[in-house]
């Protein structure tokens, strides 16, 4: 399955904002493992409907045969969600309700009914139908574990809920959901793509490989070696890994050292935290990381933590890096 992932609002903090890029990596690695041919779009952070909070809707996702309204949520261990009855944490017995004091799946609920009817009321200028026909029966509600369900959860749902669509499943349970779905309606590729950009005013975000960030930086790296002219490099929000392996495992962000075999594979860990305004290094190098702060003294650092300033000079191997403010 071919992902293209958008997104709507973003968030307004690097926490909230470095959590949603990880989610969108995750699931682009999961829909690519699934055998399903053909594209699937997926919305994050969309608007339907005129009902904050109701209208914030996690996750949109479209296939030529599905659309999947998903809420993410996650818990701190098993929970107990018997048919039709209050759902609750097992180890305290406290309810599992929304903040409105809302049953998760009475909520999902109705995120799923503000998509199916701003679908339905677009389905004419889309090409789907006439005025007044419903092509979008079947709009298919997600409860979504993230990064999982916890194991021994009890989970039945009512036969209701069975009838009206509604789900239950683990974050990466999610292109398999997508893949065995139907909702009764043919969508082309360029309907998907106008449902998402036009309807729900979201941004293409990433196409195999991200195509801008959610917030400009703060810093970059001005990286000298002894073989090429310096190189500018900008460092985003969340951690970024420098080092000598050139390829990203899971959710990484690295910067590829190449041609210093002093430089480790994973040598150096540098975390931006753009709330507070700080660089954070971490060395996990097997040699150590020089560090010459502005007007002060070099110091070798090896398996430690520091936060450093601007203009701060970092030499890993034979490679020298200036940390500097954009």
């Amino acid at each position: 399955m071919l992902p293209r992932i958008f997104v709507g609002r973003t968030p307004d903090t690097a926490r909230e904002r470095i959590a949603l890029r990880e989610q969108a990596l995750i699931l682009a690695r999961n829909a690519r493992q699934s055998p399903t041919e053909g594209t699937c779009a997926i919305a994050f952070n969309i608007v339907a409907g005129a009902d904050p909070p109701l209208a914030q809707i996690d996750l949109l996702i479209l296939r030529a045969t599905v659309v999947i309204v998903g809420a993410l949520r996650s818990y701190a261990g098993p929970i107990d969600a018997p048919p039709g009855g209050v759902w609750r944490d097992r180890a305290s017995g406290q309810p599992l309700l929304e903040a409105d004091g809302a049953h998760p799946l009475h909520r999902l609920r109705r995120q799923r009914d503000a998509v199916q009817m701003s679908l339905n009321a677009a389905a004419p200028r889309l090409g789907l139908a006439t005025a007044g026909s419903h092509p979008f029966k079947q709009v298919i509600g997600v409860l979504i574990g993230f990064p999982a369900l916890p194991a021994d959860s009890r989970i039945s749902l009512d036969v209701d809920d069975h009838r009206d669509h509604l789900k239950v499943c683990s974050f990466d349970e999610l292109p398999g959901v997508a893949a065995m779905s139907h909702s009764g309606v043919m969508l082309s590729d360029e309907v998907i793509h106008t449902i998402a950009v036009s309807l729900f005013g979201c941004r293409l975000w990433y196409d195999n490989h991200f195509l801008f960030e959610l917030a400009p930086p703060r810093f970059q790296l001005s990286i000298h070696s002894s073989e090429s002219a310096p190189v500018l490099v900008p460092l985003y929000e969340g951690e970024t890994i420098v080092g000598r392996r050139r390829s990203s495992e899971g959710t990484e962000r690295r910067i590829p050292i190449l041609n210093d075999d002093l430089v480790s594979s994973d040598h150096l860990h540098i975390i931006c935290d753009d709330a507070s305004n700080r660089v954070v290094i971490r060395d996990t190098s097997k040699n150590g990381t020089w560090l010459t702060p502005p007007d002060g003294p070099m110091e070798h650092v090896r398996d430690v933590e520091r936060t450093i300033i601007v203009g701060t000079r970092l030499r890993l191997g034979m490679t020298d890096m200036i940390l500097e403010s954009i």
